[in-house]
């Protein structure tokens, strides 16, 4: 039954928020959606996506909270913790999602760590994937 009720929820509903953000010398269109994820007893992820600020397409995006369906309040319970960070000098955006509360164990992994290096246009490429379980990284 609570499958049936849930099932619409399973695509992703979008709630945008479209912003501007400044990387460098370049302007990234940016939203923040909302998506269900059948893990964990059902859980609500918080994307941020970025646009490429010359043709407005999607570049990447990164997980920033993960919390339980129907308790989104900043009281509740977080499962990921999301981080970006960018370093102007060698021009790379760093993104780490990190599981917390127990969704680590669910997960089997710790964090996932996701380095991006802005090339010159403002196009931007993943250089590097590392996953983490038990504090030892494996990149792919």
């Amino acid at each position: 039954m609570r499958a049936k009720i849930l099932l619409p929820l399973l695509t992703v509903f979008f709630l945008s928020c479209s912003s501007y953000e400044k990387i460098g010398d370049f302007k990234y269109r940016t939203t923040i959606e909302k998506a269900f994820i059948d893990d964990f007893g059902g859980l609500i992820m918080s994307i941020k996506t970025y646009y490429s600020p010359t043709k407005d397409t999607y570049l990447f995006g990164y997980k920033f909270k993960t919390q339980k369906l129907y308790f989104q309040t900043e009281k509740d319970t977080n499962y990921t913790a999301g981080k970006f960070t960018y370093d102007p000098v060698n021009k790379t955006i760093t993104t780490t999602e990190v599981f917390i509360n127990g969704y680590e164990r669910y997960r089997e992994l710790d964090s996932i760590i996701r380095v991006f290096v802005q090339k010159k246009d403002g196009s931007i490429f993943r250089k590097e994937y590392i996953e983490y379980k038990d504090g030892i990284g494996r990149s792919e």
